[in-house]
C-alpha cells in the first residue's frame, strides 16, 4: 500500500472515531425545583435465567412516586453505552411510597449484554437521580 492510501486510509478511521465518540448519548434532563427529591432505596438486581430482577423502594412525598427505566446496549466499538432509550415507566402513584417493589424483565439473547438504569420520579415532576448502570446479559438455557 502507498504512503497516500495509508495516510488517506489513517485519516478515514480517525474521523470515523471523532464523529462516533463516546460521549454522552442522551437528551438533557430537565431541571427541578429544590422540593426533596424522590429517590429509588435498597436497590438490587439478579438474573435468573433470561429474566432480569430488580428490587427497589420508591421514597417521596405522599402524592405519589413511580419510576422510570431506561435499557441501552454496549457499544460494540468503544466499549461504552449507547444511547438510551426508555424501556419501562410507572406513573407516581401514593400506594408505592416506601413499598417494596420489584420489576422483571426478559433479556431475550444471550449475546449482548445490556445497560438498564432506574430512577424515581414524583406526582409533582421532580425527578430522582438515576441509579448505577446495571449490566444484564441473558443465560443460554441449551447448554
Amino acid at each position: 500500500m502507498s504512503n497516500r492510501k495509508h495516510y488517506g486510509f489513517i485519516l478515514l478511521m480517525a474521523a470515523v472515531v471523532l464523529l462516533s465518540g463516546c460521549g454522552r448519548k442522551e437528551a438533557p434532563q430537565p431541571a427541578s425545583g429544590a422540593a426533596a427529591k424522590p429517590y429509588i432505596s435498597e436497590l438490587s438486581h439478579q438474573v435468573v435465567g433470561n429474566v432480569l430482577e430488580l428490587k427497589f423502594t420508591l421514597k417521596g412525598i405522599p402524592d405519589g412516586v413511580g419510576y422510570q427505566i431506561d435499557r441501552t446496549d454496549m457499544d460494540p466499538y468503544c466499549q461504552c453505552p449507547g444511547l438510551w432509550r426508555r424501556f419501562d415507566e410507572h406513573e407516581p402513584q401514593a400506594r408505592l411510597v416506601d413499598l417494596k417493589s420489584s420489576k422483571l424483565i426478559n433479556l431475550k439473547t444471550d449475546k449482548k449484554d445490556f445497560l438498564f438504569r432506574i430512577r424515581a420520579f414524583d406526582a409533582r415532576g421532580n425527578l430522582g437521580p438515576w441509579s448505577k448502570m446495571i449490566t444484564a446479559r441473558g443465560i443460554d438455557l441449551s447448554k
